[in-house]
Order: C-alpha cells, then sequence, then structure tokens
C-alpha cells in the first residue's frame, strides 16, 4: 500500500517501488473535500461517544467475571505459575493479534469499522467457550479468540486520531498546524469510559451476580450491545492507492510489506514502544503474583475482588477524564518525558510497597497514586502515538 500525494485535485502521481503493482485509482479533489466535510468537531464528538459507548460495554461485560474467574482458578487448584503461563500466553497472542490487527485496521480493504466487529466476535468466542466448559483446559481455549483478535482498544484510539487528523485537513487539501490537545482529550475519554466500566463491573459482578455462569451470560449481552454502537460509528475512507502485486509477487514479499511499518523507525516511535514494552513486562510480572498475594494476605473473596477492581476504575477514570490533562498542562508540551519517567517511578514504588504491607489501608492508598500514574502514562503515550503516526 501506498499513500499518495495529489497534484492539480486529480490523480495520484507517486510512484510505488514496482510500478506493477499499481492498481489505479482516481481520487478526486471534490471526494476529498465531501470526506473532510463528514468529519466535522460535532460530528466527532458523536463518534467519539459512541466509540467510549462501545468501549465501555465490552469491558463493563468482560470485568463482570473478573471476581468469579478469581474463585473459580483457586478452585481448579490453578496456582502462581499456572496463572503465570496463561499470561504469557495471552500476552504473546496479544502481540501478535495486535501487529495483525493494527495492520489490517490500516489497510483500505479492511479498515477500523470491521476489525473493531472482528474483536466483538472474537470476544463473544471466547465467552461463549467459558460458558461450555469449566476447567484448566476451558480456561486456556478462552484466552485464545479475545487475546489474538480483541484489540479494540487500539484501533478506537487510531480511529480517533484519523477523525482528528481529518479534520485538521484544510479544504484545500493541505494540512492545518493544530496542536494534539483535542486527540488528547478524545483518547482521556476513552480511557475515562473504560476506568469507569472498571469501576461498575467488578462491583456489579462481586455482589449482585451469584455466580459465574451468570457473569458470563451478562457479559455477552453487554459485547453484543457494544457491537451495536460500533455499527453506528463512521469508518473514515482513507486517502490512498490500493496496490497489489501482480503474477511475479512472491509470498515472502507480501509479508515483509505487510509487516514494514515506517513511522515505527523514527527515534520517537522507539522510544515510545520501549517504554511500552517494559511497562508491560513489569505489568505482568506483578499481575501474576498480585492476585494470590491477596488471597494469602487478605482472604480475598469475590466481592473482595469487585470491590478493590471498582476502586481501581473509579480512579483510573479520573485520571483519564481530570488527572491527566491537567498533568498536562501544568508540566507543558515539552516536559512530557519527564512526566513519563515520574510516572514509572510512581508505579514502581508503589507496586513494591503495596506488595509487601499487610495493611490493605495501604494498599488503597498505594494503589491510588498507582493507578493514577498509569493513566497519565496511557494518555501521554496514546495521544502522542496518534501525533506521530495518526493513519
Amino acid at each position: 500500500m501506498c499513500i499518495k500525494p495529489l497534484e492539480n485535485g486529480n490523480v495520484p502521481v507517486e510512484k510505488c517501488d514496482d510500478e506493477n503493482e499499481i492498481k489505479m485509482t482516481l481520487v478526486t479533489q471534490e471526494n476529498i473535500n465531501k470526506t473532510m466535510s463528514n468529519t466535522s468537531s460535532s460530528e466527532i464528538d458523536i463518534n467519539v461517544r459512541y466509540g467510549a459507548l462501545s468501549l465501555a460495554c465490552l469491558v463493563a461485560g468482560m470485568s463482570i467475571t473478573f471476581p468469579h474467574i478469581q474463585t473459580l482458578r483457586d478452585e481448579l487448584e490453578c496456582d502462581t505459575l499456572c496463572y503465570g503461563a496463561m499470561t504469557s500466553a495471552r500476552s504473546m497472542l496479544s502481540l501478535c493479534g495486535s501487529a495483525v490487527i493494527g495492520r489490517m485496521s490500516d489497510g483500505a480493504n479492511m479498515g477500523r469499522k470491521r476489525c473493531l466487529l472482528i474483536g466483538i466476535g472474537a470476544t463473544l468466542a471466547g465467552l461463549i467457550i467459558s460458558l461450555m466448559t469449566h476447567s484448566i483446559e476451558g480456561l486456556w481455549l478462552a484466552i485464545v479468540p479475545g487475546a489474538l483478535l480483541e484489540q479494540n482498544f487500539g484501533v478506537l484510539k487510531a480511529l480517533f486520531a484519523d477523525y482528528h487528523h481529518e479534520n485538521g485537513i484544510e479544504e484545500n487539501g493541505t494540512q492545518k498546524i493544530t496542536s494534539n490537545a483535542p486527540l488528547t482529550n478524545s483518547v482521556g475519554k476513552l480511557g475515562m469510559s473504560v476506568g469507569l466500566a472498571f469501576m461498575v463491573g467488578p462491583l456489579f459482578g462481586g455482589t449482585l451476580v451469584k455466580s459465574y455462569n451468570q457473569a458470563l451470560l451478562i457479559a455477552i449481552i453487554m459485547t453484543m450491545i457494544s457491537g451495536i454502537f460500533i455499527s453506528k460509528l463512521v469508518d473514515p475512507p482513507l486517502i490512498i492507492l490500493s496496490t497489489e502485486k501482480m503474477n511475479n509477487t512472491g509470498f515472502v514479499d507480501r509479508i515483509k510489506k505487510f509487516i514494514n511499518v515506517p513511522s515505527a523507525k523514527s527515534p520517537a516511535c522507539i522510544f515510545l514502544i520501549i517504554v511500552r514494552v517494559l511497562m508491560a513486562l513489569a505489568f505482568h510480572i506483578f499481575s501474576t503474583i498480585w492476585t494470590v498475594s491477596l488471597k494469602k494476605r487478605f482472604d480475598f473473596q469475590p466481592s473482595d475482588h469487585g470491590k478493590f477492581m471498582s476502586f481501581i476504575g473509579l480512579t483510573y477514570a479520573l485520571s483519564q477524564g481530570f488527572v491527566a490533562n491537567r498533568v498536562i498542562k501544568i508540566f507543558g508540551p515539552n516536559r512530557r518525558v519527564q512526566v513519563l519517567l515520574l510516572c514509572c517511578v510512581a508505579l514502581g514504588v508503589g507496586r513494591y510497597c503495596a506488595f509487601q504491607t499487610t495493611n490493605l489501608m495501604l494498599v488503597y492508598f498505594m494503589f491510588l497514586f498507582i493507578v493514577m500514574a498509569l493513566g497519565i502514562v496511557n494518555t501521554v503515550i496514546s495521544a502522542d502515538t496518534g501525533k506521530l503516526a495518526p493513519t
């Protein structure tokens, strides 16, 4: 695929690497102007709300099962090693899936909206597998579809970046000089919806839902509602010239072009990738021992897990909706790296102290700062990634 600048409002003129790959597509300035007018600021807000509601329903549905799934693991004697292996498998599948789904969502043939619907289908498949079997094997099988194909959070962030990128183009096709504040605000709404859903879901699941099967049925319904909101989203057309190798393209060459992401090679993107990888590694190491530790230290039951996760969800929502933007404004756009470093220090120190203490109130207090720091980091990285690679 190659992105084409326009000359005189008519046919793209830039050449691809191989002229035999070109599949001619006429893109007129009139069509581009229609695209720009179709995504006004008010319509962007509407689509952002649909996207946030979709993600909120998806996360709420899954989080309703969290208090009961930990109890199920205890009943099946899934210890730290078992849970750690599942976490590693989920991370590996998610890594592969995020690369494939991300690339597919960038393509003209698939697009963002279809990838979001694929994520909904994958989530439903995992929930149905969990509903059909309560065993260690069932837990393993249920991981595969969602971890591999459900990448809706990342795809929605890319979709929001598309909206703002499109809205930042003048009618003559030139790029406006704008800050990434509107994009940061939209990503913040997305994160806030996740936090609120994560607050409501575990609390509802731990206090009102009596069994794991009931939680799974509710999760299936919520996932379907999420799909309805996705169907209302506008998938902005990409101004691109599709390319396809004719008779002399090998399979290896197609794979190389599929995984080639030029924007990921810039120093800024490499820095963000390294930060994200190290943060993910730290998170999964900590989460593997954390739930088992809560059971040993405080004898956590489903209702306790629900209350704790609800506290995390509320704190994350506040961080994404209010704290993150204010902290970024205080430090200014040129000190975002310092903000990231301070938040990473808060995450590391907070997790160590929370794991060592036997005082439950102190655990809640430390997680207040941990989750706030995590929300700020996610907002900064998401907004900057959208700015560096908007499509």
